[in-house]
């Protein structure tokens, strides 16, 4: 759920202009101007979370985290679930760099191609043996 969206506020909102969305949300949807519409209750109590978060520095800032470390981590869609990035392209690379595939058994076509006779290029074996100068 995303509270800004809820409250129709930015991300930069001072705590003033939260109040006042909220206010004028919880007025729009409250139970006694909605009487059994069970949608606009539904509402109402999003409304209710929302401003208990985004009301709050403390939540705020941790909800604002949590936010950043999902879509950080993947894709948010439309109904705010954070879907897994796509590996596929980071697998390929990785078999590129390093020349084997992160699925067991098998290895990349250019390490099949290429036989035992390319270097891995993170092999630091050679740098360190000069750095102590000793094989």
């Amino acid at each position: 759920m995303d509270y800004y969206k809820i409250l129709e506020v930015s991300e930069r909102a001072d705590t003033e202009e939260i109040k006042q969305a909220y206010r004028r949300k919880a007025k729009e949807y409250h139970p006694d101007r909605n009487p059994d519409n069970p949608e606009a209750e539904a509402k109402f109590k999003d409304v209710a979370k929302a401003y208990e978060i985004l009301g709050n520095e403390e939540k705020r800032k941790k909800y604002d985290l949590k936010r950043k470390m999902s879509s950080d981590c993947g894709i948010i869609n439309d109904k705010d679930k954070v879907e897994p990035a796509d590996m596929a392209d980071f697998t390929k690379d990785m078999e590129r760099y390093f020349g084997f595939s992160f699925h067991r058994g098998q290895e990349s076509k250019q390490r099949q191609d290429a036989g035992k006779t390319r270097k891995n290029p993170l092999d630091v074996t050679e740098m360190f043996e000069t750095f102590m100068k000793m094989k």
